[in-house]
């Protein structure tokens, strides 16, 4: 937590100047009698520009005057506060804040749940209820991916932030507040594998589990179906070397990715390319597009492996899933 300074004079944003970075408070558009009740503190908020009052964040990829990796890899990073019961806001006098929810952050089969919002929430629940006035989280990061497309050309992503804080200020009303972050991809959308991936697991993980198997009703942390979670954080122990839940495949002696890199032993891989014996269950992501060719193919280049890496490795580049 950290104190924010009080400023005279503050208007709809005020910009304070600190020995580390520069931070632009914004207090989330509530209804102004109790926008004071809870405000963000984000050094790269930067939309609309001057001389307009910035209330969002709009970066390209890689910028480091916005972008807190300051990498073109496919994804913005944004560092955030939230400040609760700041008494810089005109107009607004705050007496508590007695909860403070971020849309989203639960994971509860909620699709559109985030990470992100469930950090930000822990840090937020550190505050509440309040005790005194201008405290603030712990810094945050809000991680804005590009979106991907068949054609290989990324597009922007966005995310919307929601905050509503319930409490006591001029009116009692509570303060709703928003605030999005959007991400631009650089080089006018390209880039190589390897300006996006740690490595062919991280590739297989971000571009094939994360968006079409570690969804809500599937592999994600709520439901985990067939006792198996392919969130990029935890795919890894959950399949190599894994005997799966079926029981055919099981006594077939199949893995759900067989550790000695055999593409043919293993069931995801089975699975993706829709090759499945009698029993062996039906083809994934269920009720989905195919996984492409190309990816199908980088997936079993993994599970063999090469000289260097040997098979399904969790980190490095097998010779020839770097394209």
């Amino acid at each position: 937590m950290r104190r924010f300074a009080t400023l005279l004079g503050m208007t709809a944003v005020v910009v304070l100047t600190a020995a580390a970075a520069q931070a632009v408070v914004v207090p989330g558009g509530g209804s102004k009698a109790s926008d004071c009740m809870s405000v963000f503190d984000v050094p790269a908020a930067n939309s609309p520009p001057p001389p307009r009052v910035a209330k969002n964040v709009d970066c390209v990829d890689g910028d480091s005057t916005c972008d807190a990796d300051g990498v073109a890899n496919g994804r913005c990073a944004f560092p955030l506060q939230v400040c609760l019961d700041a008494t810089t806001v005109p107009g607004c006098t705050p007496d508590r804040v007695d909860s403070l929810t971020v849309d989203h952050a639960q994971d509860n089969g909620d699709p559109r749940f985030d990470t992100d919002f469930q950090a930000l929430q822990a840090r937020i629940d550190q505050l509440v209820p309040t005790t005194s006035q201008d405290d603030c989280t712990v810094s945050s990061t809000i991680t804005v991916p590009l979106k991907s497309s068949r054609s290989g050309v990324f597009r922007k992503g966005t995310k919307k932030l929601s905050l509503l804080a319930a409490g006591f200020t001029t009116t009692g009303n509570p303060d709703r507040d928003h605030m999005t972050f959007t991400c631009r991809p650089a080089n006018g959308g390209v880039y190589t594998p390897r300006e996006l991936y740690d490595g062919t697991f991280d590739r297989i993980a971000q571009q094939v589990f994360a968006p079409t198997c570690a969804v809500s009703g599937c592999h994600d942390s709520n439901t985990h179906q067939n006792n198996m979670i392919l969130l990029p954080n935890t795919a890894y122990s959950q399949i190599v070397g894994v005997t799966p839940t079926n029981v055919i495949a099981a006594g077939d002696g199949i893995f759900r990715i067989d550790a000695a890199g055999d593409p043919q032993k293993s069931l995801l891989y089975l699975k993706v390319t829709g090759m499945l014996p009698s029993g062996y269950g039906v083809r994934m992501p269920y009720h989905r597009p195919a996984i492409a060719s190309n990816l199908q193919d980088i997936i079993r280049l993994w599970i063999i492996g090469d000289g260097t890496t040997g098979p399904a490795p969790q980190t490095g580049w097998v010779t020839g899933t770097d394209q």
